[in-house]
């Protein structure tokens, strides 16, 4: 059980994003430490798999406040709000899931008198952002921070695992073709974080009380360059590959095609902004903050890549 943790026997937390890739490693964390879950998800028959590890699950969705209300009784103790999208659709802009998303939880939680909330924010979210997901991530953390909740919130970096949908995404393409198409120069810096890192740190910020007020920025134990990611993963995989470099400015018109043809575009202009910035931190948070030491990206990688 995490330091600190002693849960009530009826208290639960509420989670948005249990089907997503930092909620189930989550999920996991917080069943260890003998806490009881309730998940919001759009449909609870496409969530039989959270029903299965013991969970509750309440029907709703962040951009209808009242499904949020609903789904906060006199059990729940702590919120946790980890609905995200990397990506805008017809259907769902990043200023609706982000910001106004992120208002219905907060003033939910006011409404029904929970005072503990927890968010997962993003590397490189800062007002003023040319990046419309960053700028709507600092909108959701400005709403955050004025809420009067004790809020904590995480800033990770590329976060990488069984699931995730970059790395794996890297390694997929590797595994069927010698040449990997890197956009930009590949100098960008990253510094990649184990998902499993990041859930015990949430799961165990959950009672501690210095960790109330905070916004922490998370990044793992390593910085690599695009081009140095790319060979990391080709030597885990025990492959020889060769990147070809593509300007973002050449790229940026089929993206804006591809935003128009395409309902999941395979890269979007905004997505290019941000591949123009370095991902890193200078903050050792798994390790200062919370006594957990950074898994190494090569380390994880050999558990479960090949």
């Amino acid at each position: 059980m995490s330091e600190n943790i002693n849960p009530g026997e009826d208290e639960m937390i509420l989670l948005t994003g249990g089907t997503g890739f930092v909620g189930g490693n989550l999920i996991e964390e917080l069943l260890k430490d003998s806490r009881k879950v309730r998940c919001l998800v759009r449909d609870p028959a496409r969530a039989t798999r959270l029903g299965g590890l013991g969970c509750e699950l309440a029907r709703g969705d962040v951009t209808d406040r009242s499904t949020v209300i609903k789904a906060i009784d006199e059990k729940i103790e702590a919120v946790v709000h980890l609905v995200g999208i990397i990506s805008e659709t017809s259907g769902a802009s990043f200023r609706a899931v982000h910001t106004e998303g992120t208002r219905n939880v907060v003033e939910a939680c006011n409404q029904k008198g929970v005072k503990r909330y927890l968010h997962i924010s993003a590397l490189g979210t800062r007002a003023g952002s040319r990046s419309a997901y960053h700028r709507s991530k600092w909108e959701a953390e400005e709403i955050i921070r004025a809420s009067g909740l004790d809020y904590t919130i995480f800033r990770p970096s590329i976060m990488f695992g069984h699931e995730d949908k970059f790395v794996n995404v890297l390694a997929s393409v590797m595994k069927i073709s010698p040449v990997v198409m890197v956009p930009g120069n590949g100098k960008n810096l990253f510094q990649p974080v184990f998902v499993k890192d990041v859930a015990r740190m949430m799961a165990s910020s959950i009672e501690k009380e210095e960790a109330k007020k905070m916004v922490y920025e998370v990044g793992g134990p390593e910085r690599f360059t695009f081009d140095g990611l790319i060979d990391a993963i080709a030597g885990v995989l025990g492959k020889r590959v060769f990147k070809v470099h593509v300007p973002l400015g050449l790229m940026r018109p089929g993206a804006a095609v591809a935003e128009v043809l395409l309902p999941r575009p395979p890269i979007t202009r905004d997505q290019l902004i941000m591949l123009e910035e370095d991902n890193v931190t200078d903050e050792s948070t798994l390790e200062e903050v919370f006594g957990i030491k950074p898994t190494g990206l090569v380390e994880a990688l050999r558990t479960y890549i090949r």
